[in-house]
Formats: C-alpha cells, sequence, structure tokens
C-alpha cells in the first residue's frame, strides 16, 4: 500500500481517552509527511470536547507491511495544556501506540487510520476534584483513534 500513497496527507481522527476512570471524547488534527517507504513524522493537535486539555506534539511512526495492510507503531512527544487548582500546566508527554492503515479501494485517495495508544504525562497529572477535600490524579491516559487522511 505505501508505494501508492502520496509523501503528504491531512486527516482527523475522533480520539476516546480513558482516564480517571472515565473515557473523554476529543479530536485530533493532523499533517504527515511519509519520508521513506517505512517512516513518517506528523505534527498534530487534539483537543477534548470537554475542554479538559489541548495538546500539540509531534509523531514518528515506523510502517511495516500487516496481514493487508500497513501496521504502524508510534512514537510520540507533546505538550499538554491544562488547568489545575487555577493555574496553567503545560507538561510534556510520551506516546507509544500501535495502528493500522487501511485503504479500501485500490485508487482511493484517502485512507482510515485505526490506533491504540498508552501515554504518560511527565510533571503535573491531570486531576479530578473527588470531594471538597480530595483530588484523583494521573500520569497515564490510554486512547483509541479512529480517523480518515486525504493524499
Amino acid at each position: 500500500m505505501a508505494d501508492t500513497l502520496s509523501a503528504l496527507s491531512f486527516g482527523g481522527e475522533l480520539e476516546l481517552v480513558y482516564y480517571l476512570g472515565a473515557v473523554h471524547p476529543g479530536i485530533l488534527l493532523s499533517g504527515e509527511y511519509r519520508f521513506h517507504k517505512h517512516h513518517s513524522v506528523d505534527f498534530f493537535g487534539a483537543a477534548l470536547f470537554s475542554g479538559d486539555y489541548f495538546e500539540l506534539g509531534v509523531d514518528w511512526r515506523f510502517f511495516f507491511r500487516g496481514t493487508r495492510e500497513d501496521d504502524f507503531v508510534r512514537l510520540g512527544a507533546s505538550f499538554v495544556s491544562f488547568e489545575h487548582f487555577d493555574k496553567s500546566y503545560f507538561p510534556p508527554r510520551v506516546t507509544l501506540g500501535y495502528g493500522r492503515d487501511i485503504t479500501f479501494f485500490k485508487n482511493a485517495s484517502f485512507l482510515c487510520r485505526i490506533e491504540l495508544n498508552a501515554s504518560y504525562i511527565i510533571g503535573e497529572p491531570l486531576t479530578k476534584k473527588e470531594n471538597d477535600f480530595s483530588y484523583r490524579e494521573a500520569h497515564f491516559t490510554a486512547a483509541m483513534n479512529i480517523g480518515f487522511y486525504l493524499f
């Protein structure tokens, strides 16, 4: 599949992010450059619909041939922006993911991307107020992304 794709693609994904005992939906917009048959880099921005956090980052993907489509491993670095105790924070985040790019038609100019990933926020954690006296914290998040990319 990689030989038929354009080097540059743009798209968006629906994110379902799990942290602090709940699933939080959001959207991710990305521009990706595939500079080699097995490697790509992309710049992305993401936001949760709840407004809990915003994220800007860069990903590197290593593609390999799956059973019928291109599978990939993703390594990402980003910064997450959120508020906690009326202060703004912008801690770094690292992400490891696995996914698959699927083209539905041989000459299609779009693909579907499905991915599972895990992330760790370095420094200040995401928080949720439990009651007047306690907060829950999360450094780890897990997510499932489903999106479409045009090339």
